[in-house]
């Protein structure tokens, strides 16, 4: 009870898996990245496309068989993409069985403008979950 009024147990979600507590998400999840635009000369050989593999599983079985809620990080997935876009490439995104991609929704800066839009933008073109 403590920790829940002091903001240090993990969450329970409506799945029945865990996410952070409120005060591990203060502490480690910024509300905006360090992410400035770059001035990438663009590529200019044969245009192929990157092939991005994300998972699709969204819990982590932890050793006490509780569930944590997991997935893809957003910042360590979509900054590298945010840099190699604007250097001129482009991406394929897949998961191992063609379930839709899940991303951390707990760990997205929420006032990071580039990244958020980046999201948005693959989300509508690959249909990718969202995850609570």
């Amino acid at each position: 009870m403590l920790k829940k009024i002091l903001g240090i147990a993990p969450k329970l979600e409506e799945d029945g898996s865990y996410s952070p507590s409120k005060l591990a998400l203060k502490i480690a999840v910024p509300l905006k990245t360090d992410y400035k635009t770059s001035s990438y000369e663009k590529y200019q050989g044969q245009k192929k496309k990157i092939l991005v593999i994300f998972t699709e599983q969204k819990d982590m079985i932890m050793k006490n068989g509780k569930r944590f809620s997991t997935g893809n990080h957003p910042v360590e997935a979509i900054l590298p993409m945010l840099h190699l876009k604007e250097a001129g490439f482009q991406f394929t995104i897949a998961t191992p069985t063609g379930k839709p991609v899940i991303f951390e929704m707990w760990a997205m800066p929420s006032e990071d403008k580039k990244v958020l839009d980046f999201y948005k933008e693959y989300k509508q073109r690959y249909n990718l979950y969202l995850m609570p």
